[in-house]
C-alpha cells in the first residue's frame, strides 16, 4: 500500500487535466480539501468552463498569511509517450505521469500541506490559502481570478519547476504577431499581385538579427540575452494563388531590464527602416490575444526579502543546502505581485519541463511538500 502523499499524487496525474480540460481536477480537489475539514474551498470559473479551486485554512489569528500556488493545466501530450500519460507509475526513483514537472508534482505537494495541517488538529496563527489555478497558460488569469474572489495572502509561493532552486527573478516575454499583406492573384498573373510570403522574408532575416541587437542590461542570474523562437507561419490559400497575406508568430524571452512594449516598438522601426528600401512591405505589429490575456512581464525580488528568507530556511530545514536560480520562463509571480503579494518560486522538475514520459524524482517530490509544510511553520506561526 502506497502512503497518502503518494497516492494523492497518482490521483491527480490520473486526471486529464490538458489546457482547458481542468474542471475534473479542480473539482476533486475542492473534494478533497472538503472532505479533510479545510475552511473555506470555493470553485471559481477564471474562464467559461475552466474553474480554479481556492481553499483556505483559517489560522488562529495573529501570524501572517500564505499563498501556496500551482497550476492544474497541462500541456497537450506526445504521441511519443512510451508509457500511459494517465496511468502514472514509479520507476527507478522516478514518477511518471502528463504534466507531473509542469506542474502538478508541486501543485499536489500544496494540496498534500492542507491535508497535513487540516487533519493535524493544530492551526498555525495565520492563515494557509491553497491555489489550484486553471487558465495559467493565459497568462496567470486563473490567479488573478482567485485574488480577485478574495484567496489572498501576505505572501505568496509558487511551484513551477526548478529542481527545488529557489527562484527570486525571471524573464518576461512578448508574443508578438507579425502580418505582411499583398494582393491576390493568379500565377499565370503573378506580376499583377503582390506576394506576402514574399515581404515576409526580409522580416524574418531582420527578426533573427534584432534578436542579437536589442538592448539589455545583462543579468547574473539569467545568463544571455534574448530569445527568439518563430513559432508559426501561415500564408496563403493555394499553390497556384499569390497569397495576399502572411502571418508569423514570434515568442521573444525578454531579461528583467527590457520592457515588452519597447519590444514591440523595436520590432515596428524595424519594419519601418526595411519599407523604406523596399516598399512593397506593409505589415502590422501586433501582440497576440495570448499575451494580451496576461501580459508575461518580467519578475524580481530581493533575495533579502522576507518570504525568500523563509523559504531558504525551510529548504534548509530539509537538510538541503539552498540554492538560488534564475528562472527563464514565466510564472504567476507577476499577478501575485500586482496584487500586492511578494512571492518566490520553488518546485520540482527540470527541463525541458514537458515531455514524453514527463518525471518528477520521487525524493524531490517528497522533499517539496517538507519545504512548503516548514514555510507555512515558518511564515504563519
Amino acid at each position: 500500500m502506497i502512503d497518502p502523499d503518494l497516492q494523492l499524487l497518482f490521483d491527480t496525474l490520473a486526471i486529464d487535466s490538458t489546457w482547458g480540460l481542468e474542471r475534473e481536477l479542480a473539482e476533486f480537489m475542492a473534494e478533497q480539501m472538503r472532505s479533510w475539514g479545510v475552511d473555506d474551498v470555493e470553485l471559481v470559473e477564471s474562464m467559461p468552463g475552466r474553474p480554479s479551486v481556492g481553499g483556505r485554512i483559517r489560522g488562529t489569528g495573529g501570524g501572517k498569511s500564505l499563498i501556496l500556488n500551482g497550476h492544474l493545466d497541462i500541456y497537450e501530450t506526445s504521441p511519443d509517450w512510451t508509457k500511459d500519460p494517465f496511468g502514472p507509475e514509479v520507476e527507478d526513483g522516478r514518477v511518471y505521469g502528463a504534466g507531473i514537472a509542469d506542474m502538478k508534482a508541486a501543485t499536489t505537494a500544496a494540496l498534500a500541506v492542507m491535508r497535513r495541517i487540516a487533519t493535524s488538529g493544530e492551526r498555525p496563527r495565520g492563515d494557509v490559502i491553497f491555489q489550484g489555478v486553471s487558465c495559467h497558460f493565459e497568462g496567470g488569469v486563473g490567479t488573478r481570478s482567485l485574488l480577485e474572489a478574495g484567496f489572498t495572502a501576505d505572501a505568496a509561493i509558487c511551484g513551477e519547476p526548478t529542481d527545488n532552486t529557489i527562484g527570486t527573478v525571471h524573464r518576461g516575454a512578448a508574443y508578438l504577431k507579425i502580418t505582411t499583406f499583398g494582393k491576390q492573384a493568379h500565377t499565370s498573373a503573378k506580376e499583377m499581385g503582390l506576394n506576402a510570403i514574399e515581404t515576409m522574408e526580409p522580416i524574418l532575416v531582420a527578426m533573427r538579427e534584432l534578436e542579437g541587437a536589442m538592448p539589455y542590461t545583462p543579468h547574473p542570474d539569467l545568463p544571455g540575452g534574448p530569445n527568439l523562437n518563430i513559432g508559426t507561419i501561415r500564408g496563403g490559400t493555394k499553390h497556384n494563388q499569390v497569397p495576399d497575406r502572411c502571418e508569423m508568430t514570434c515568442d521573444i524571452r525578454l531579461l528583467p531590464s527590457q520592457d515588452p512594449y519597447d519590444v514591440k516598438l523595436q520590432v515596428e522601426q524595424m519594419i519601418s527602416n526595411l519599407k523604406a528600401t523596399d516598399p512593397r512591405i506593409q505589415a502590422t505589429v501586433e501582440f497576440s490575444d495570448h499575451w494580451l490575456s496576461g501580459p508575461r512581464l518580467p519578475y524580481e525580488i530581493d533575495r533579502s526579502s522576507d518570504i525568500s528568507t523563509t523559504v531558504a530556511a525551510a529548504v534548509a530545514a530539509t537538510g538541503t543546502e539552498p540554492v538560488y536560480q534564475g528562472i527563464q520562463f514565466w510564472t504567476d509571480m507577476v499577478p501575485l505581485k500586482q496584487f500586492g503579494i511578494p512571492a518566490v518560486n520553488v518546485g520540482p522538475g527540470t527541463p525541458p519541463y514537458s515531455w514524453a514520459d514527463e518525471w518528477v524524482e520521487l525524493a524531490k517530490y517528497r522533499q517539496i511538500i517538507d519545504v512548503y509544510a516548514n514555510a507555512v511553520n515558518l511564515w504563519c506561526k
